[in-house]
């Protein structure tokens, strides 16, 4: 018989052998998946942003329908979300806040000072390694956008060489947090009330703060002195707001020589 059909005979009657293995295999050892997963995937958002500490929202359901996490586990989801999680795994889901971001500093790119021509790889992370790239401030807005690279929802825009939120697409998943190397962003309760807030983290005295920013808080303590509720006070040369006190009256932002306090950075 011809040797090239004896070969063809011999590797296909294998392979019916194997399929007919492993078809076997796959009835015997099929683990039968609970459709609940498939139902809660449904109802989360599948971007796979981890922001939940899981590697993807497959991941998240499997934990939710074996009870290790909570129906609000998700924090990039909406209350109307978790309420129907809660209820597909019959427990109380309670109440969520929504959280956005909120970036600490307010100076456009025109509006800070260089120390040096920058010609590193163009990343955040890379220039502040690299003493700080180009930047002169060490507490500012180095401009490279990779908070807006971090971001899987598109809430992230580069605008003069500052980051803009947009509040419509933001859903507070913590990846810019994570992305920023100088620390500057942080997740903030969204509140229907316009809030006032420091957009600046610098540290330095007022006249050393002043001349690398001038957007710079420079510890001043007119905000201080003009608050009528006690809300505002000074830490480490740096103008802080108590929410707890804070009337949203505006006085502090009206009166700040450098425009440090502002309404609700958010867009």
């Amino acid at each position: 018989m011809n040797l090239i059909l004896i070969s063809t005979l011999t590797m296909g009657g294998l392979a019916a052998v194997f399929a007919l293995f492993l078809s076997i295999a796959n009835k015997k050892f099929k683990v039968e998946e609970d459709p609940r997963v498939e139902q809660i995937l449904g109802y989360l958002p599948g971007i796979n942003c981890g922001a939940c500490g899981y590697a993807s929202c497959r991941s998240l359901a499997e934990a939710t329908v074996k009870e290790e996490v909570l129906a609000s586990a998700c924090i990039v989801s909406g209350n109307d979300t978790v309420q129907k999680i809660a209820a597909l795994m019959g427990v109380q889901a309670g109440s969520t806040q929504r959280k956005l971001a909120f970036l600490h500093c307010g100076a456009l790119q025109s509006q800070r000072r260089k120390k040096a021509e920058y010609e590193g790889v163009k990343t955040c992370q890379a220039a502040n390694l690299l003493m700080g790239g180009d930047l002169a401030c060490s507490y500012g807005c180095l401009g490279y956008s990779d908070c807006q690279a971090s971001c899987p929802f598109d809430a992230i825009s580069v605008n003069g060489g500052l980051p803009r939120i947009d509040a419509a697409k933001c859903t507070g998943c913590g990846n810019c947090v994570k992305a920023c190397p100088r620390n500057l962003f942080t997740l903030e309760v969204l509140d229907e009330e316009p809030d006032y807030r420091v957009v600046c983290s610098s540290l330095d005295k007022g006249k050393k703060a002043r001349k690398v920013c001038k957007k710079a808080c420079i510890a001043c303590g007119i905000c201080v002195k003009v608050c009528p509720f006690d809300a505002c006070e000074l830490e480490d040369n740096l103008a802080v707001i108590d929410e707890r006190n804070c009337q949203r009256c505006g006085v502090c932002a009206q009166r700040c020589p450098t425009g440090a306090i502002s309404l609700n950075s958010l867009c």
